[in-house]
């Protein structure tokens, strides 16, 4: 791992050993904490592995909901123009085409929700130590 480029005073490099994590403490001060030694903790690559498992799948999810909706539109032009639910002027193209909008105010309900729940605990957590000069 890279270290820091301004590593004046402080004793992190040097305690870091293959089998020992550097030390979150090692900074100078405790208003200066090492944030390159927190993001090597166990608590904070499990927040990360936490957050990749939600996100990369509903990554996936939308932009294959999108992609969809586009690819229909130009290739299924016939079925993207039939009626919808018998209303004057709006076809299913159009249907669809607002359906996105509410795909996106509903995904980041669930992912706000989710990370009120999954992600915050855990994250003001490490931010306490941090603040505190406690190891992460």
């Amino acid at each position: 791992m890279p270290e820091r480029v301004h590593a004046a005073g402080s004793t992190a490099a040097a305690t870091q050993t293959p089998d020992k994590p550097r030390d979150v403490t090692a900074s100078t001060s405790n208003a200066n904490p090492d944030f390159v030694a927190a993001a090597d903790s166990p608590d904070y690559r499990a927040l990360r592995s936490t957050f990749r498992r939600f996100a990369f799948p509903m990554t996936v999810a939308a932009l294959v909901a999108y992609f969809t909706y586009v690819l229909m539109s130009i290739y299924a032009v016939d079925f993207m123009s039939e009626g919808f639910l018998g209303l004057q002027g709006i076809n299913l193209g159009t249907a669809l085409g607002l359906a996105q909008f509410a795909i996106v105010w509903i995904w980041t309900a669930i992912y706000v929700r989710w990370t009120d729940r999954k992600l915050d605990p855990t994250a003001g957590a490490i931010k306490a130590r941090l603040e505190n000069g406690v190891a992460a």
